[in-house]
C-alpha cells in the first residue's frame, strides 16, 4: 500500500501535449478514478505511473520517493488491461504463478501464493482450466489475481469492464470493491463510465484535453461542478441564462432568491433533470410546458419539455405524461450552481 503524488506530470507524442501539468495527490488505501472521454489522457496518464512510459517533465513519488528513475519491474505498480492480456497457452494457475516465476521466487512460495489468491478471487476450481475455456469475468478475475499475487503498492485499472455486459459488469464492480477494500490496496482506474466512477470512487478526476479539470469526491463533482464541460460528463443537465439583480436570479422563465448577492449582468444557472417536477395543468403552481419528446426507460421516464423558447429536460417515475400533452413544471432552486 502506498500514496501517489503526481506533480506538474507533463507528456507530449509527436509534438502534441498529451497531458499538461498534472498534479494529483491519492492517499494510501484509496480508490480514485480518472474520468473523461477517449484521447483526453487517461491511459498515458496509468502508463506513465506504472513506468511503461517516459515522463516529459515533473514527478511520480510514492510515500514520498520518487520513482521516474526506478524500473517498471521495481516500482511496485501494477497495471491490468481492459484486454486481460492472459497467456492463451497456460492455466489459470499458471498464469497467475507467472510473475512470480520472473522474479525468481521459489517454488513452495509460489505455490502457497497462488492458492491464496485463488481463494480470494474464487477461482480454485478452475485453476487448471485455459483462458479460452473461461467466461469473460472468469478472465477478469484471472488477470487481477496475476496482479494482485505480486503484493503490488498500487494497482492500475484501465477501463477493466468495458469488454463485459452490463449484468456481469456491475458483478465485476463489487467483486473489484471488494478485494480493494479487503487488500485496501491504492488503486487507480482508467473509465469513462460515469456510474463507475460515481460509484467506486472515494474521489474521482474529470479528465478533459490533457487536464484534470476538477478532483473532487463523487457528491461534490455531480452537484457542484466548476465549470460546464465537467458538468456535462456526468450527464445531460439544464441551463437558464438569465442576470442576478440586487440578489434576484431573473430569467424569461423563472426568478428566485440567489446566494449570488452581487449584480451579475449575465449568468446560466445549472438545474440537474431530477430537480424538475411535472405536474397536471390543474396544479396552482408552476410554469406552463408541451413535452415534445418522452422516453420510457423502466424504472425512469425522461421528458423534454418546451418551455418558451428553451427546452428542459426531466427525469420522473411518473409515466403518464404522453407526448404534446400540456403539463406544469416545478423547478427546485435550492443549492443551484452558478457558471458565469
Amino acid at each position: 500500500m502506498s500514496s501517489v503524488k503526481i506533480i506538474n506530470l507533463t507528456k507530449s507524442f509527436n509534438n502534441t501535449n498529451v497531458l499538461k501539468n498534472i498534479t494529483i495527490d491519492v492517499e494510501e488505501g484509496e480508490f480514485i478514478s480518472l474520468l473523461g472521454p477517449s484521447g483526453c489522457g487517461k491511459s498515458t496518464l496509468l502508463k506513465l505511473i506504472a513506468g511503461l512510459l517516459e515522463v516529459d517533465s515533473g514527478d511520480i513519488v510514492f510515500n514520498n520517493e520518487s520513482v521516474i528513475n526506478i524500473l517498471t519491474e521495481k516500482r511496485g505498480a501494477i497495471i491490468v488491461f481492459q484486454d486481460y492480456l492472459l497467456f492463451p497457452h497456460m492455466t489459470v494457475y499458471e498464469n497467475i504463478e507467472f510473475g512470480l516465476k520472473m522474479k525468481k521466487v521459489t517454488k513452495d512460495i509460489r505455490s502457497k501464493k497462488v492458492e491464496e489468491i485463488l481463494n480470494l478471487v474464487k477461482l480454485k476450481e478452475h485453476k487448471n482450466r485455459y483462458p479460452s475455456q473461461l467466461s469473460g469475468g472468469q478472465q477478469q478475475r484471472v488477470a487481477m489475481a496475476r496482479a494482485l499475487v505480486l503484493n503490488p503498492r498500487i494497482l492500475l485499472l484501465d477501463e477493466p469492464f468495458s469488454n463485459l455486459d452490463i449484468n456481469l459488469r456491475n458483478e465485476m464492480r463489487e467483486f473489484v470493491l471488494s478485494i480493494q477494500k479487503r487488500l485496501n490496496i491504492t488503486t487507480i482506474m482508467v473509465t469513462h463510465n460515469k456510474e463507475e466512477a460515481l460509484t467506486m470512487s472515494n474521489r474521482v478526476a474529470v479528465m478533459l484535453d490533457g487536464e484534470i479539470k476538477q478532483f473532487d469526491t463523487p457528491k461534490n463533482l455531480y452537484e457542484n461542478p466548476n465549470s460546464i464541460e465537467v458538468a456535462n460528463i456526468f450527464g445531460e443537465r439544464n441551463y437558464i441564462k438569465g442576470c442576478i439583480e440586487e440578489g434576484i436570479f431573473k430569467s424569461n422563465i423563472i426568478s428566485f432568491e440567489s446566494n449570488l448577492k452581487k449584480d451579475l449582468k449575465e449568468v446560466n444557472i445549472m438545474i440537474p433533470k431530477e430537480n424538475i417536477s411535472l405536474y397536471s395543468m390543474d396544479y396552482k403552481e408552476g410554469i406552463e410546458g408541451i413535452i415534445k419528446r418522452k422516453r420510457y426507460a423502466g424504472e425512469k421516464t425522461y421528458y423534454d419539455i418546451q418551455v418558451k423558447d428553451i427546452v428542459l429536460k426531466a427525469i420522473s417515475n411518473n409515466d403518464i405524461y404522453k407526448e404534446q400533452d400540456k403539463v406544469k413544471i416545478v423547478i427546485k432552486s435550492k443549492n443551484t450552481v452558478y457558471f458565469r
